[in-house]
């Protein structure tokens, strides 16, 4: 990852773990070739690059996106799914997740955030276990980038932990969640169109990966106001698609969040039976 497109995704999302209180990832050149063999199977089999695999479209199997499947009479094929690529060139983890973004040509930083701004995608940045890191970024015009994460032996954090994102006094927020598949508001179009008026940034608490968080009270209010957002609660119980672990849970406020506006959250509930309650604010950005 010596290119600087790979460079400042990494450097963002081990900003992003340090924020929250997870572990960093390290480089794995293993996982940076499967990321690199998996862009080339993307690339020459898409339908929006003269392939013929609709990425777009979910496999019946497995319920996933195509674009973390390789079938094995395509072009560029080295393993059905990312577990299979990464251990055709050598890695020895026990755990391989996967994730498939777009930089549009703007960078690495710009391509991070198209992910950290959504549920299910921030959910995998934000998996506990995870040590190792590969990321391959193409040269097409979308700037197509595979990310690899996983690891041999777990990291682990403490019973008692609690990390919340934003993290408290951050600023330059973004105002809306991202558009991911699967659509976790179904009573949204997966369009654009929606998303940037319907949605604002997704809220979320993590605890000890394993835990069972409980929420009593989640809510965001702007500064200077004493009624919270009106907003949806996605936790494992509540998610439409059941992809979110019983250690998380995401606030999203039902419209965009104002530009240069201060946030405050309001978060009480349990965590293993153990009682948490914490309060913190956040800055959107213009």
């Amino acid at each position: 990852m010596t290119s600087s497109p790979e460079l400042a995704f990494v450097t963002a999302l081990n900003q992003l773990r340090q924020q929250v209180g997870l572990g960093l990832l390290a480089q794995s050149t293993a996982l940076d070739k499967s990321a690199q063999n998996h862009l080339g199977y993307v690339l020459i089999n898409n339908t929006t690059t003269g392939g013929t695999v609709d990425m777009s479209h979910t496999d019946p199997a497995t319920g996933r996106s195509m674009f973390h499947l390789e079938q094995a009479d395509k072009p560029g094929f080295t393993g059905m799914q990312e577990f299979d690529r990464a251990a055709a060139v050598g890695y020895v983890g026990t755990y391989v997740g996967e994730e498939v973004t777009f930089g549009g040509g703007k960078g690495g930083q710009v391509a991070f955030e198209t992910l950290v701004r959504t549920v299910y995608h921030r959910a995998g940045l934000l998996m506990e276990a995870s040590r190792d890191v590969g990321l391959a970024v193409g040269k097409d015009a979308s700037q197509t980038i595979v990310l690899e994460f996983g690891y041999a032996k777990a990291q682990s954090n403490a019973s008692n932990f609690f990390g919340v994102y934003p993290s408290d006094n951050q600023s330059g927020v973004g105002r809306f969640t991202g558009v991911e598949t699967p659509n976790p508001f179904p009573d949204l179009s997966t369009g654009n169109e929606d998303f940037p008026t319907k949605t604002g940034y997704p809220v979320s608490v993590t605890s000890k990966a394993g835990s069972i968080l409980q929420v009593v009270t989640f809510t965001i209010t702007e500064a200077g106001s004493t009624t919270p957002l009106e907003a949806r609660r996605l936790t494992k119980d509540t998610d439409p698609n059941h992809v979110l672990d019983s250690n998380t849970a995401y606030l999203v406020a039902r419209s965009t969040l104002k530009a240069n506006t201060t946030y405050n959250v309001v978060f009480s509930g349990s965590v293993d039976n153990a009682l948490v309650a914490k309060t913190w604010k956040f800055t959107t950005g213009s």
